[in-house]
């Protein structure tokens, strides 16, 4: 059942609501340079089901074209303050229907250690741009 967690950058600047079933919506831990980097770890989300609340004129955006992509781009957004990096635009026309988000459940305020745990992981090999296949190790993620 989905459930609306509130979240924020560190120091809450930037703030936003999420319709997300962490039973059945996997959190996804990729290994491509932006999540490895930046220890994101998403749940992906329908467009309509993300609000920004507070702070969406103060975004920085980083957009990156991925040409492996079939098609698609990505808007990776971050508070100029903090510099966390709660959610992400994303567009994949044949695996998202279009626009989708990528939020990182890490900003969750109000999720518990519980629902955290219990939620399946996926794991995603993006280093190689193979997101549908599980890098050899992945105990590093």
């Amino acid at each position: 059942m989905k459930k609306t967690y509130r979240g924020s950058c560190h120091c809450g600047e930037v703030r936003f609501e999420a319709d997300v079933d962490l039973t059945e919506n996997p959190i996804r831990r990729c290994n491509c340079s932006f999540c490895l980097k930046s220890g994101y770890k998403k749940a992906l989300i329908g467009y309509d089901e993300l609000r920004i609340t507070a702070g969406e004129a103060r975004l920085q955006n980083y957009h990156a074209e991925n040409s492996n992509w079939p098609e698609g781009d990505i808007d990776h957004y971050r508070c100029p303050d903090c510099g966390m990096q709660p959610f992400s635009r994303g567009y994949l026309e044949a695996q998202m229907g279009g626009n989708f988000w990528a939020v990182n459940v890490a900003c969750f305020d109000d999720v518990t250690e519980e629902e955290l745990a219990a939620a399946p992981v996926i794991y995603e090999d993006g280093k190689r741009d193979r997101q549908d296949r599980e890098p050899k190790i992945t105990s590093y993620l």
